[in-house]
């Protein structure tokens, strides 16, 4: 290489300095170092070579589908020099080339339709993540279907209106005559409600029409898909106006269905890449305030019983020596007194950092026993628990994380409820949609109550939080009741995972 172009540093990733004086071959794949020769003899031989498809290997080693054209270079005398190669990267054109010849190969075969979209949308997710992802979805089913117009929306949590909104198939004139995003009224909302696909052969004349954006495109048919994972509505696929005015049919059903379900879990790893970051973000915090309790647990509580249990063997040994037994003995005996606080204390502080009632009694029994010993420690009248997992064991993550966010929630109902009767429910049960198993948790009390926006907007109750961010790492749902004066409710529920989940994982 003599000379290097900024668009080669684009495509391929080499800087100008890393690449001339190096070989060609440095680009190429392997199974492609025999294609240099090929070239170099017809290069030689005066001739020039057009439209090569072939591989190429970036800086970062990804392959790219490049079309060549090689051009000889002469000089004064017409001998052969050296070449002139131009490169074009066509890899996205062929990825999508190959898309839609599979997709419309196969589009009349509910099956095959099926298994296309399964291994589209698993390349997609393999090589896309976030807004790109779900675009190339939504394109990829106007095109399937042969709809001028396609859009993808991404629900609010809860499924109350949309917050992200993709349209593909609109010019920018067009695009810019919509305004604002839909807001989740009529037809869209009434997508975000449903289960099952919506094909309607005139938009207009349908009640919930209203719901498009104002300014929209005239259009005709429509065909509505809505995107769930298991009873959570994450979203909506939508395409409007098929080609040649003609109503869709129910082969764009299924492959627009097909499609929107892994939309679904795209929306899924966009909302995990969220979640994450801010459990990172919040388990270090956590973390800290963890260890700055356990400090504090240890300077008010163990210390002082061991420094007590010390000043009074001093006072022990100085009795002693000087022939006064009784007092000698008075501050024996207290010094035994507080060591065996101190056995107490540091017992809570171990059951605290490490769940040991967990593998010795079980999920159901562990929480018994914490039970117990915060109604003996808070002096509450009234304290139980009610369950239906006698004998059962959980994964251990899952058991931890429910444990964990029962121990929070006694602690908060003795340290800031003031009641005298909490009330503790643990239930396995079957989702009757979808049949997958979870466990319920709801911790109530009886007492002061607090004001629940307050606490959960504010972000600065650790303990809130981090009972919070323990639901969602297991991919659960967490909510709290409580106004002043009427108590508090704090229901959690974790999803059990399946026998196979837990032995791949």
């Amino acid at each position: 290489m003599v000379q290097w172009s900024r668009g080669a540093e684009k495509v391929y990733g080499y800087t100008r300095a890393e690449m001339e004086g190096q070989s060609v071959t440095r680009l190429l794949p392997p199974d492609r170092l025999g294609e240099a020769a090929l070239i170099l003899d017809r290069i030689k031989r005066g001739e020039r070579v057009e439209s090569w498809e072939t591989m190429r290997r970036t800086k970062q080693g990804d392959l790219l589908t490049v079309l060549l054209t090689v051009s000889p270079l002469r000089d004064g005398s017409g001998a052969v020099t050296g070449a002139i190669t131009v490169a074009r990267d066509i890899t996205a054109r062929r990825q999508s080339e190959e898309t839609v010849r599979t997709l419309e190969a196969q589009v009349q075969n509910r099956a095959l339709v099926m298994e296309t979209a399964n291994r589209i949308a698993l390349n997609i997710l393999a090589h896309r993540t976030g807004v790109e992802a779900l675009r190339h979805i939504a394109n990829a089913a106007r095109t399937l279907a042969g709809a001028r117009y396609a859009a993808l929306g991404v629900a609010r949590p809860g499924g109350n209106g949309l917050v992200e909104f993709i349209t593909v198939g609109l010019s920018e004139a067009e695009e810019a005559k919509i305004g604002s995003r839909p807001k989740g009224e009529g037809i869209l909302e009434l997508l975000l409600e449903r289960t099952e696909p919506l094909r309607i052969n005139v938009l207009g004349e349908h009640p919930a029409s209203v719901g498009f954006p104002p300014n929209h495109p005239p259009m005709s048919s429509f065909l509505g898909v809505p995107i769930r994972r298991g009873e959570t509505p994450l979203g909506s696929l939508y395409l409007t106006d098929k080609e040649g005015g003609q109503p869709f049919t129910e082969d764009d059903e299924v492959a627009v269905e097909a499609l929107g379900a892994y939309a679904a879990v795209a929306i899924h790893i966009m909302e995990m890449l969220v979640r994450q970051r801010t459990l990172v973000s919040g388990l270090i915090h956590a973390q800290e305030e963890e260890r700055r309790a356990v400090a504090y647990d240890l300077h008010d509580g163990l210390t002082q019983f061991v420094m007590a249990a010390h000043a009074h063997l001093e006072s022990f040994h100085r009795a002693h020596r000087l022939g006064n037994e009784e007092k000698a003995e008075r501050d024996l005996n207290q010094s035994l007194r507080y060591l065996k606080e101190a056995v107490m204390e540091s017992r809570r502080l171990v059951n605290g950092l490490r769940t040991l009632a967990l593998d010795d009694l079980g999920l159901a029994g562990a929480l018994e026993e914490a039970v117990a010993e915060e109604k003996a420690r808070a002096g509450w009248a009234d304290a139980d628990m009610t369950h239906n997992i006698a004998g059962r064991r959980f994964d251990k993550s899952l058991e931890t994380a429910v444990y964990r966010v029962a121990q929070e929630a006694l602690t908060n109902a003795r340290k800031h409820a003031q009641t005298s009767r909490v009330h503790m429910l643990l239930l396995e049960e079957t989702s009757p949609r979808s049949e997958e198993h979870h466990l319920q948790l709801e911790v109530r009390d009886w007492g002061i109550g607090f004001d629940r926006d307050q606490v959960l907007d504010t972000g600065e109750h650790v303990g809130m939080q981090s009972m919070i961010e323990r639901v969602r790492l297991m991919e659960g749902h967490f909510e709290v009741q409580s106004k002043p004066g009427e108590g508090a409710t704090l229901r959690a529920t974790f999803p059990i995972p399946a026998e196979e989940d837990r032995e791949i994982a």
